[in-house]
């Protein structure tokens, strides 16, 4: 039942407009929040809550922080138009850099495709390295 409630969550937010989607939910679940039981409204902002700092706990050490972050901003994004807006704002932003990824990828020379996959395969590894020093302490 949850997860199907969760896809459908997600095919809705996917056909939203880029750059408005968390903005029009927002308007969409205030309309809607009150016919909800009061305490599935306030256990929403909790769930929000717990799972961004989750997630932000997971950047530090290993674990699948990026993506508790965004869907704990997403929860929460239902509740604040303000975070609605940021994510809004942060997805035109994300679609604009990607765009730029994409276009040097494409003209990009085979060298220097492998030089980047290099420098980020690197970073990751010099990232898991430092969070096992931080959770560990060695």
């Amino acid at each position: 039942m949850m997860l199907r409630s969760l896809k459908r969550h997600w095919r809705e937010l996917k056909k939203g407009r880029p750059g408005h989607r968390f903005q029009d939910r927002y308007e969409e679940k205030k309309e809607t929040s009150r016919d909800r039981p009061l305490i599935r409204q306030s256990l929403q902002p909790v769930a929000g809550a717990i799972l961004l700092a989750a997630g932000i706990v997971f950047c530090v050490i290993p674990g699948p922080g990026l993506p508790l972050v965004f869907l704990g901003a997403a929860v929460l994004a239902e509740r604040c138009l303000t975070l609605a807006r940021l994510l809004d704002w942060i997805e035109v932003k994300l679609r604009s850099v990607l765009a730029r990824v994409k276009a040097w990828w494409r003209k990009a020379s085979p060298i220097a495709r492998h030089s980047a996959i290099v420098i980020a395969a690197t970073a990751v590894v010099g990232a898991g390295y430092g969070a096992y020093h931080v959770v560990f302490g060695q």
